[in-house]
């Protein structure tokens, strides 16, 4: 929780750590990588994700929803980006 500041890696929103799954903002750990495309078990694989982006998110690849982000909104990407990095200037920030 404090690592991603109480917020969902995917959509910036706070979980409620009072709500367990299914609820939708019920607090998941989720494997960024997913454990059966390869990724590991530990702490630097592990993202705090609220429920129901976790569900939605599946065992997706993370480049292929980086890849959807872009086709279908640069602006998603950087505000995904600026959820990751407060430091990030989107506006300003060409793609290429």
């Amino acid at each position: 929780m404090a690592r991603f500041s109480g917020r969902c890696v995917y959509c910036g929103k706070h979980v409620n750590t009072g709500e367990r799954g299914p609820h939708p903002d019920a607090p998941s750990r989720d494997h960024f990588i997913p454990l059966s495309r390869g990724g590991s078990r530990g702490a630097k694989n592990t993202v705090l994700a609220c429920h129901s982006c976790n569900q939605a998110k599946g065992n997706m690849d993370p480049r292929l929803i980086l890849f959807t982000w872009l086709w279908l909104s640069p602006d998603s990407f950087h505000a995904a980006l600026e959820r990751i990095d407060g430091d990030f200037s989107a506006p300003n920030r060409p793609l290429h």
